[in-house]
Protein backbone atom coordinates (compact mmCIF):
# COMPACT_ATOMS: atom_id res chain seq x y z
CA UNK A 1 0.00 0.00 0.00
CA UNK A 2 2.75 2.05 0.95
CA UNK A 3 4.38 1.84 -2.45
CA UNK A 4 1.16 2.39 -4.37
CA UNK A 5 0.46 5.74 -2.46
CA UNK A 6 3.73 6.93 -3.43
CA UNK A 7 3.65 6.04 -7.50
CA UNK A 8 0.33 7.91 -6.94
CA UNK A 9 2.33 10.58 -5.39
CA UNK A 10 4.79 11.16 -8.20
CA UNK A 11 2.07 11.13 -11.28
CA UNK A 12 -0.16 13.61 -9.34
CA UNK A 13 -1.95 15.91 -12.06
CA UNK A 14 -4.21 18.93 -11.70
CA UNK A 15 -7.14 19.22 -13.33
CA UNK A 16 -7.41 18.97 -17.39
CA UNK A 17 -8.12 22.20 -19.03
CA UNK A 18 -9.84 21.88 -22.28
CA UNK A 19 -8.31 18.27 -22.74
CA UNK A 20 -4.76 19.30 -22.06
CA UNK A 21 -3.29 17.35 -18.78
CA UNK A 22 -1.27 19.62 -17.09
CA UNK A 23 1.35 18.40 -14.34
CA UNK A 24 1.08 19.36 -10.85
CA UNK A 25 3.75 21.66 -9.25
CA UNK A 26 6.85 20.20 -8.17
CA UNK A 27 8.27 21.62 -4.64
CA UNK A 28 11.12 23.80 -5.11
CA UNK A 29 13.13 21.66 -2.83
CA UNK A 30 13.10 19.01 -5.16
CA UNK A 31 13.71 21.35 -7.84
CA UNK A 32 16.67 22.34 -5.86
CA UNK A 33 17.28 18.28 -5.05
CA UNK A 34 17.54 17.52 -9.09
CA UNK A 35 19.29 21.13 -10.35
CA UNK A 36 22.20 20.25 -8.18
CA UNK A 37 22.72 16.50 -8.38
CA UNK A 38 22.64 16.84 -12.51
CA UNK A 39 25.26 20.02 -11.82
CA UNK A 40 27.02 17.45 -9.91
CA UNK A 41 26.66 14.81 -12.92
CA UNK A 42 27.57 16.74 -15.84
CA UNK A 43 30.77 18.36 -13.70
CA UNK A 44 32.06 14.47 -13.57
CA UNK A 45 31.00 13.70 -16.92
CA UNK A 46 31.22 16.71 -19.36
CA UNK A 47 33.74 18.45 -17.39
CA UNK A 48 36.22 15.31 -17.49
CA UNK A 49 35.62 14.62 -21.20
CA UNK A 50 36.28 18.51 -22.15
CA UNK A 51 39.50 18.64 -19.83
CA UNK A 52 41.45 15.07 -21.67
CA UNK A 53 43.23 17.36 -24.08
CA UNK A 54 45.82 18.00 -20.94
CA UNK A 55 46.03 14.30 -20.79
CA UNK A 56 46.74 13.80 -24.46
CA UNK A 57 49.38 16.69 -24.24
CA UNK A 58 50.62 14.56 -21.51
CA UNK A 59 51.10 10.86 -23.31
CA UNK A 60 52.61 12.95 -25.87
CA UNK A 61 55.27 14.70 -24.28
CA UNK A 62 58.61 13.23 -23.14
CA UNK A 63 58.32 13.09 -19.58
CA UNK A 64 54.87 10.67 -19.56
CA UNK A 65 55.59 7.41 -17.16
CA UNK A 66 52.55 5.79 -18.92
CA UNK A 67 52.88 4.33 -22.09
CA UNK A 68 56.01 2.58 -23.27
CA UNK A 69 58.02 3.36 -25.42
CA UNK A 70 57.11 6.89 -25.09
CA UNK A 71 55.23 8.77 -27.93
CA UNK A 72 57.89 11.36 -28.21
CA UNK A 73 60.36 9.17 -29.41
CA UNK A 74 58.67 7.96 -31.73
CA UNK A 75 59.36 9.41 -35.59
CA UNK A 76 55.37 9.30 -35.89
CA UNK A 77 53.45 9.99 -32.22
CA UNK A 78 50.22 8.62 -32.66
CA UNK A 79 48.43 11.51 -31.93
CA UNK A 80 45.49 10.68 -33.78
CA UNK A 81 44.99 7.20 -31.66
CA UNK A 82 45.91 9.38 -28.36
CA UNK A 83 43.11 11.75 -29.03
CA UNK A 84 40.68 9.02 -29.94
CA UNK A 85 41.06 8.07 -26.28
CA UNK A 86 39.29 11.00 -24.95
CA UNK A 87 36.65 11.05 -27.91
CA UNK A 88 35.75 7.20 -26.92
CA UNK A 89 35.09 8.34 -23.71
CA UNK A 90 32.97 11.53 -24.93
CA UNK A 91 31.36 9.40 -27.42
CA UNK A 92 30.43 6.51 -25.19
CA UNK A 93 29.18 9.07 -22.40
CA UNK A 94 25.95 10.85 -25.01
CA UNK A 95 25.91 7.65 -27.12
CA UNK A 96 25.05 5.51 -24.65
CA UNK A 97 21.47 6.46 -23.91
CA UNK A 98 19.81 4.04 -26.91
CA UNK A 99 20.74 1.46 -24.37
CA UNK A 100 20.50 3.45 -20.56
CA UNK A 101 17.19 5.38 -21.25
CA UNK A 102 15.35 2.10 -22.46
CA UNK A 103 16.23 0.35 -19.32
CA UNK A 104 16.13 2.92 -16.85
CA UNK A 105 12.41 3.40 -18.44
CA UNK A 106 11.20 -0.64 -18.00
CA UNK A 107 13.19 -0.24 -14.42
CA UNK A 108 10.29 2.03 -13.37
CA UNK A 109 7.22 0.67 -14.99
CA UNK A 110 8.35 -2.85 -13.58
CA UNK A 111 7.42 -4.31 -17.58
CA UNK A 112 10.53 -6.62 -16.86
CA UNK A 113 8.96 -7.87 -13.63
CA UNK A 114 5.31 -7.79 -13.49
CA UNK A 115 4.11 -8.99 -9.92
CA UNK A 116 0.85 -10.67 -11.43
CA UNK A 117 2.18 -12.93 -14.37
CA UNK A 118 1.91 -16.69 -13.18
CA UNK A 119 4.51 -17.85 -15.06
CA UNK A 120 7.30 -15.60 -13.88
CA UNK A 121 9.86 -17.43 -11.82
CA UNK A 122 9.88 -16.42 -7.98
CA UNK A 123 13.66 -15.89 -7.90
CA UNK A 124 13.54 -13.66 -10.81
CA UNK A 125 10.69 -11.41 -9.71
CA UNK A 126 13.01 -11.08 -6.87
CA UNK A 127 15.95 -10.05 -8.77
CA UNK A 128 14.38 -7.82 -11.04
CA UNK A 129 13.22 -5.93 -8.47
CA UNK A 130 16.28 -5.13 -6.84
CA UNK A 131 17.32 -3.42 -10.09
CA UNK A 132 16.68 0.32 -9.41
CA UNK A 133 18.13 3.77 -11.01
CA UNK A 134 20.12 3.27 -8.31
CA UNK A 135 21.58 0.15 -9.07
CA UNK A 136 22.10 1.61 -13.11
CA UNK A 137 23.91 4.65 -11.76
CA UNK A 138 26.17 3.13 -8.74
CA UNK A 139 27.37 0.64 -11.66
CA UNK A 140 28.20 3.41 -13.62
CA UNK A 141 30.48 5.37 -10.90
CA UNK A 142 31.76 1.60 -9.81
CA UNK A 143 32.87 1.34 -13.83
CA UNK A 144 34.60 4.93 -13.70
CA UNK A 145 36.63 4.42 -10.51
CA UNK A 146 37.58 0.32 -12.19
CA UNK A 147 38.53 2.31 -15.37
CA UNK A 148 40.55 5.30 -14.52
CA UNK A 149 42.27 2.41 -11.82
CA UNK A 150 42.75 0.21 -14.30
CA UNK A 151 44.41 3.01 -16.66
CA UNK A 152 47.41 3.81 -14.15
CA UNK A 153 48.27 0.10 -14.93
CA UNK A 154 48.63 0.72 -18.68
CA UNK A 155 51.25 -0.05 -20.82
CA UNK A 156 50.26 1.07 -24.39
CA UNK A 157 47.66 3.12 -25.92
CA UNK A 158 44.92 0.60 -26.50
CA UNK A 159 45.09 -0.46 -22.42
CA UNK A 160 43.88 3.31 -22.51
CA UNK A 161 41.74 2.89 -24.66
CA UNK A 162 39.81 -0.27 -23.06
CA UNK A 163 40.13 1.54 -19.51
CA UNK A 164 40.39 5.69 -19.90
CA UNK A 165 38.37 5.43 -23.20
CA UNK A 166 35.65 2.55 -23.24
CA UNK A 167 35.36 1.86 -19.32
CA UNK A 168 35.01 5.03 -17.95
CA UNK A 169 32.76 6.48 -21.61
CA UNK A 170 30.30 3.94 -20.35
CA UNK A 171 30.10 4.03 -16.80
CA UNK A 172 29.97 7.90 -17.20
CA UNK A 173 26.61 7.52 -19.47
CA UNK A 174 25.08 4.86 -16.54
CA UNK A 175 25.12 7.88 -14.17
CA UNK A 176 24.54 10.67 -16.94
CA UNK A 177 21.47 9.69 -18.23
CA UNK A 178 19.07 8.82 -14.87
CA UNK A 179 20.14 11.98 -13.91
CA UNK A 180 19.87 14.03 -16.81
CA UNK A 181 16.82 12.42 -18.67
CA UNK A 182 13.93 13.47 -16.08
CA UNK A 183 15.65 16.17 -15.42
CA UNK A 184 13.35 18.94 -18.02
CA UNK A 185 9.99 17.37 -16.47
CA UNK A 186 10.55 19.13 -13.15
CA UNK A 187 10.56 22.85 -14.73
CA UNK A 188 8.37 24.46 -17.27
CA UNK A 189 9.02 27.97 -17.52
CA UNK A 190 12.01 28.10 -16.49
CA UNK A 191 13.08 25.05 -18.81
CA UNK A 192 15.75 26.30 -20.74
CA UNK A 193 17.56 28.42 -17.17
CA UNK A 194 17.39 25.60 -15.16
CA UNK A 195 18.82 23.33 -17.97
CA UNK A 196 21.21 26.25 -19.07
CA UNK A 197 22.53 26.30 -14.97
CA UNK A 198 22.77 22.30 -15.51
CA UNK A 199 24.61 22.31 -18.35
CA UNK A 200 27.13 25.04 -16.97
CA UNK A 201 28.59 22.19 -14.92
CA UNK A 202 30.29 20.95 -17.67
CA UNK A 203 32.37 24.21 -17.58
CA UNK A 204 32.41 24.34 -14.08
CA UNK A 205 33.94 20.72 -13.58
CA UNK A 206 36.19 21.80 -16.57
CA UNK A 207 37.12 24.67 -14.66
CA UNK A 208 38.02 22.68 -11.59
CA UNK A 209 39.83 19.32 -13.30
CA UNK A 210 42.07 21.20 -16.31
CA UNK A 211 44.10 22.83 -13.83
CA UNK A 212 44.02 19.98 -11.16
CA UNK A 213 45.02 17.41 -13.89
CA UNK A 214 48.36 19.04 -15.21
CA UNK A 215 49.27 19.90 -11.08
CA UNK A 216 49.07 16.28 -10.34
CA UNK A 217 50.82 14.82 -13.47
CA UNK A 218 53.54 16.94 -12.79
CA UNK A 219 53.69 16.40 -9.50
CA UNK A 220 53.01 12.71 -9.28
CA UNK A 221 53.15 11.82 -12.78
CA UNK A 222 50.37 9.84 -14.88
CA UNK A 223 49.92 6.55 -13.11
CA UNK A 224 48.95 8.19 -10.02
CA UNK A 225 47.09 11.08 -10.86
CA UNK A 226 44.95 8.12 -12.40
CA UNK A 227 44.67 6.27 -9.24
CA UNK A 228 43.57 9.44 -7.46
CA UNK A 229 40.76 10.10 -10.04
CA UNK A 230 39.81 6.39 -9.44
CA UNK A 231 39.51 7.03 -5.86
CA UNK A 232 37.56 10.31 -6.22
CA UNK A 233 35.31 9.55 -8.71
CA UNK A 234 34.14 6.58 -5.99
CA UNK A 235 33.86 9.25 -2.97
CA UNK A 236 32.03 11.82 -4.99
CA UNK A 237 29.97 10.18 -7.45
CA UNK A 238 28.16 7.22 -4.92
CA UNK A 239 26.10 10.40 -3.40
CA UNK A 240 25.07 11.87 -6.58
CA UNK A 241 24.34 8.33 -7.82
CA UNK A 242 22.02 7.99 -4.80
CA UNK A 243 19.99 10.67 -5.79
CA UNK A 244 18.77 9.71 -8.90
CA UNK A 245 15.28 11.29 -9.49
CA UNK A 246 12.25 9.05 -10.76
CA UNK A 247 10.60 10.12 -13.81
CA UNK A 248 7.18 12.28 -13.25
CA UNK A 249 5.63 10.22 -15.99
CA UNK A 250 6.51 6.97 -14.26
CA UNK A 251 4.00 5.03 -12.18
CA UNK A 252 0.59 4.30 -12.57
CA UNK A 253 -0.71 4.78 -16.12
CA UNK A 254 -4.25 6.39 -16.46
CA UNK A 255 -6.49 6.41 -19.59
CA UNK A 256 -4.67 9.96 -20.73
CA UNK A 257 -1.02 8.43 -20.16
CA UNK A 258 0.87 5.71 -21.21
CA UNK A 259 1.41 2.91 -19.46
CA UNK A 260 5.80 3.70 -20.33
CA UNK A 261 6.94 6.71 -21.63
CA UNK A 262 8.06 5.89 -25.03
CA UNK A 263 12.19 5.13 -25.07
CA UNK A 264 12.41 4.55 -29.27
CA UNK A 265 11.88 7.02 -32.52
CA UNK A 266 8.83 6.07 -34.82
CA UNK A 267 8.96 5.65 -37.70
CA UNK A 268 7.00 8.86 -38.75
CA UNK A 269 8.87 10.63 -35.83
CA UNK A 270 12.56 9.59 -37.44
CA UNK A 271 11.21 10.48 -41.23
CA UNK A 272 9.75 13.92 -40.54
CA UNK A 273 12.10 17.05 -41.83
CA UNK A 274 12.51 18.40 -38.50
CA UNK A 275 13.95 15.27 -36.83
CA UNK A 276 16.74 15.01 -39.53
CA UNK A 277 17.62 18.34 -39.61
CA UNK A 278 17.70 17.97 -35.71
CA UNK A 279 20.06 15.02 -35.93
CA UNK A 280 21.87 16.01 -38.53
CA UNK A 281 22.45 19.39 -36.78
CA UNK A 282 23.48 17.24 -34.00
CA UNK A 283 26.16 15.37 -35.81
CA UNK A 284 27.64 18.28 -37.10
CA UNK A 285 27.48 20.38 -33.94
CA UNK A 286 29.17 17.48 -31.96
CA UNK A 287 31.84 16.39 -34.68
CA UNK A 288 33.52 20.61 -34.46
CA UNK A 289 32.50 21.32 -30.46
CA UNK A 290 35.25 19.34 -29.35
CA UNK A 291 38.03 20.17 -31.81
CA UNK A 292 39.47 23.14 -30.12
CA UNK A 293 38.96 21.61 -26.69
CA UNK A 294 40.92 18.87 -27.63
CA UNK A 295 44.16 20.92 -28.98
CA UNK A 296 43.98 23.95 -26.84
CA UNK A 297 47.25 22.80 -24.63
CA UNK A 298 48.89 21.49 -27.64
CA UNK A 299 48.68 24.50 -30.02
CA UNK A 300 49.29 26.76 -26.91
CA UNK A 301 52.21 24.68 -26.61
CA UNK A 302 53.28 25.41 -30.43
CA UNK A 303 52.64 28.72 -29.84
CA UNK A 304 55.26 28.95 -27.61
CA UNK A 305 53.67 28.86 -24.50
CA UNK A 306 54.40 26.50 -21.56
CA UNK A 307 52.39 23.28 -20.62
CA UNK A 308 50.55 25.02 -17.59
CA UNK A 309 49.40 27.98 -19.59
CA UNK A 310 47.95 25.36 -21.84
CA UNK A 311 45.47 23.67 -18.64
CA UNK A 312 45.02 27.35 -17.53
CA UNK A 313 43.45 28.41 -20.73
CA UNK A 314 41.72 25.08 -20.95
CA UNK A 315 40.07 25.87 -17.40
CA UNK A 316 39.27 30.19 -18.61
CA UNK A 317 37.93 28.43 -21.59
CA UNK A 318 35.38 25.99 -19.37
CA UNK A 319 34.86 28.81 -17.28
CA UNK A 320 33.87 31.36 -19.74
CA UNK A 321 31.40 28.22 -21.57
CA UNK A 322 29.88 27.71 -18.12
CA UNK A 323 29.03 31.17 -17.70
CA UNK A 324 27.83 30.89 -21.00
CA UNK A 325 25.21 28.01 -21.25
CA UNK A 326 23.57 29.99 -17.73
CA UNK A 327 22.85 33.09 -19.93
CA UNK A 328 22.19 31.73 -22.66
CA UNK A 329 19.78 28.93 -21.11
CA UNK A 330 17.98 32.74 -19.39
CA UNK A 331 17.72 34.37 -22.56
CA UNK A 332 16.78 31.26 -25.06
CA UNK A 333 13.58 31.40 -22.41
CA UNK A 334 12.58 35.00 -23.64
CA UNK A 335 13.96 35.74 -27.29
CA UNK A 336 13.57 31.95 -28.28
CA UNK A 337 15.66 28.98 -28.17
CA UNK A 338 15.72 28.02 -31.60
CA UNK A 339 16.69 31.81 -32.51
CA UNK A 340 19.68 31.80 -29.61
CA UNK A 341 20.91 28.08 -30.78
CA UNK A 342 21.05 29.39 -34.79
CA UNK A 343 22.84 32.63 -33.41
CA UNK A 344 24.93 31.03 -31.23
CA UNK A 345 26.31 28.27 -34.06
CA UNK A 346 26.67 30.89 -36.43
CA UNK A 347 28.64 32.74 -33.83
CA UNK A 348 30.89 29.73 -32.87
CA UNK A 349 31.87 28.72 -36.55
CA UNK A 350 32.60 32.52 -37.64
CA UNK A 351 35.05 32.64 -34.78
CA UNK A 352 37.33 29.33 -36.10
CA UNK A 353 37.60 30.91 -39.72
CA UNK A 354 38.48 34.72 -38.57
CA UNK A 355 40.55 33.73 -35.31
CA UNK A 356 41.61 30.52 -35.24
CA UNK A 357 42.48 30.19 -38.56
CA UNK A 358 44.09 33.82 -38.82
CA UNK A 359 46.12 32.56 -36.18
CA UNK A 360 47.57 29.34 -37.51
CA UNK A 361 48.10 30.98 -40.77
CA UNK A 362 49.74 34.29 -39.32
CA UNK A 363 53.86 34.03 -38.18
CA UNK A 364 54.26 37.28 -36.52
CA UNK A 365 53.88 37.82 -33.08
CA UNK A 366 49.76 39.05 -33.22
CA UNK A 367 49.00 35.07 -33.57
CA UNK A 368 49.09 33.98 -29.58
CA UNK A 369 46.41 37.32 -29.33
CA UNK A 370 44.39 36.40 -32.26
CA UNK A 371 44.61 32.56 -30.32
CA UNK A 372 42.95 34.17 -26.90
CA UNK A 373 40.52 36.40 -28.72
CA UNK A 374 39.28 33.17 -30.23
CA UNK A 375 39.45 31.44 -27.10
CA UNK A 376 36.83 33.71 -25.48
CA UNK A 377 34.68 34.46 -28.34
CA UNK A 378 34.29 30.38 -29.25
CA UNK A 379 34.04 30.04 -25.30
CA UNK A 380 31.08 32.20 -25.08
CA UNK A 381 29.09 31.51 -28.14
CA UNK A 382 29.73 27.21 -28.17
CA UNK A 383 28.03 27.30 -24.85
CA UNK A 384 24.83 28.61 -26.80
CA UNK A 385 24.23 25.35 -27.80
CA UNK A 386 25.16 22.84 -24.82
CA UNK A 387 22.46 24.80 -23.15
CA UNK A 388 19.22 25.09 -25.41
CA UNK A 389 19.31 22.03 -27.27
CA UNK A 390 17.85 20.03 -23.99
CA UNK A 391 14.64 22.53 -23.67
CA UNK A 392 14.80 23.11 -27.45
CA UNK A 393 13.84 19.28 -28.05
CA UNK A 394 11.28 19.36 -25.39
CA UNK A 395 9.69 22.36 -27.20
CA UNK A 396 9.98 20.86 -30.38
CA UNK A 397 8.96 17.23 -29.95
CA UNK A 398 6.54 17.46 -26.81
CA UNK A 399 8.23 16.33 -23.08
CA UNK A 400 6.45 13.12 -23.78
CA UNK A 401 8.50 12.69 -26.52
CA UNK A 402 11.66 13.88 -24.87
CA UNK A 403 13.17 10.76 -23.57
CA UNK A 404 13.30 9.18 -26.81
CA UNK A 405 14.41 12.01 -29.01
CA UNK A 406 17.27 12.83 -25.86
CA UNK A 407 18.53 9.69 -26.32
CA UNK A 408 18.61 9.41 -29.84
CA UNK A 409 19.81 12.96 -30.47
CA UNK A 410 22.61 11.87 -27.92
CA UNK A 411 23.37 8.88 -29.53
CA UNK A 412 24.05 10.59 -32.92
CA UNK A 413 26.16 13.77 -30.60
CA UNK A 414 28.16 10.90 -29.42
CA UNK A 415 28.87 9.55 -33.17
CA UNK A 416 29.52 12.59 -34.58
CA UNK A 417 32.10 13.50 -31.18
CA UNK A 418 33.84 10.59 -32.53
CA UNK A 419 34.22 11.40 -36.21
CA UNK A 420 35.31 14.94 -35.71
CA UNK A 421 38.43 14.92 -33.46
CA UNK A 422 40.14 11.92 -34.79
CA UNK A 423 39.77 13.43 -38.21
CA UNK A 424 40.63 16.33 -36.76
CA UNK A 425 43.79 14.55 -35.76
CA UNK A 426 44.94 13.09 -39.22
CA UNK A 427 44.33 16.44 -40.57
CA UNK A 428 47.22 18.25 -38.49
CA UNK A 429 50.18 18.82 -40.26
CA UNK A 430 54.11 18.33 -39.46
CA UNK A 431 55.53 19.80 -36.10
CA UNK A 432 57.88 21.30 -38.07
CA UNK A 433 55.28 23.35 -39.80
CA UNK A 434 54.59 25.23 -36.32
CA UNK A 435 51.18 26.74 -36.25
CA UNK A 436 50.21 26.21 -39.66
CA UNK A 437 50.16 22.51 -38.79
CA UNK A 438 46.63 23.49 -37.42
CA UNK A 439 45.21 25.40 -40.47
CA UNK A 440 43.71 22.41 -42.03
CA UNK A 441 42.41 21.57 -38.66
CA UNK A 442 40.42 24.96 -38.03
CA UNK A 443 39.05 24.71 -41.76
CA UNK A 444 37.38 21.27 -40.66
CA UNK A 445 35.93 22.22 -37.76
CA UNK A 446 34.63 25.96 -39.08
CA UNK A 447 33.13 23.73 -41.84
CA UNK A 448 31.09 21.00 -39.58
CA UNK A 449 30.01 24.30 -37.20
CA UNK A 450 28.60 25.92 -40.22
CA UNK A 451 26.85 22.74 -41.65
CA UNK A 452 25.22 22.95 -38.00
CA UNK A 453 24.20 26.10 -38.48
CA UNK A 454 22.62 25.47 -41.34
CA UNK A 455 21.16 22.45 -40.45
CA UNK A 456 19.32 24.46 -37.43
CA UNK A 457 17.60 26.90 -39.56
CA UNK A 458 16.06 23.82 -41.07
CA UNK A 459 14.44 23.03 -37.96
CA UNK A 460 13.61 26.52 -37.67
CA UNK A 461 11.50 26.37 -40.93
CA UNK A 462 10.35 22.59 -40.46
CA UNK A 463 9.33 23.48 -37.40
CA UNK A 464 7.82 26.92 -38.15
CA UNK A 465 6.01 25.22 -41.10
CA UNK A 466 3.70 22.22 -38.94
CA UNK A 467 2.97 24.58 -35.69
CA UNK A 468 2.66 28.42 -37.51
CA UNK A 469 5.47 30.85 -37.51
CA UNK A 470 6.57 32.63 -34.58
CA UNK A 471 9.51 35.31 -34.27
CA UNK A 472 10.13 34.13 -30.51
CA UNK A 473 10.72 30.07 -31.08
Amino acid sequence: MAARTESIALTARQPELQGVTVEAPVPRKKQAVVLLSAFATIALTIGYNQCFGVFQEYYLSPTQNVIVPSPASQAAPPTALLSFVGTLCYGLTWAGGILVNPVISRIEHGTWAPATTPSTRAWRRRGLRLLKPRTITILGVVMMSAGFGLASLSSSVWHLLLTQGLLVGFGMSLLYFPLLAPAPEYFTTHRATAMGFILAGGGAGGLIFSPVIRALLSSVGGRWTLRIFALFYLISGLPIAWSVPRSRFAGVPTENTPERRSTHVSRSLASSPVFLFSAVAAFLQAAGAQLPLAFIPAYTVVLGQTTAEGANLLAASNAINAVSRVLTGYAGDRLGRQNLVILTLLLSGSSVFALWLSSALDTTSTSFSLWLAFLVFYSFSAGGYYALFPALIAEVFGIRQYAAVNAFILFVRGLGTLFGTPVGGQLLGDSLEGTKAYSHVAYWDGALLMGATVCCVGVRWADGKGKGWRWVA
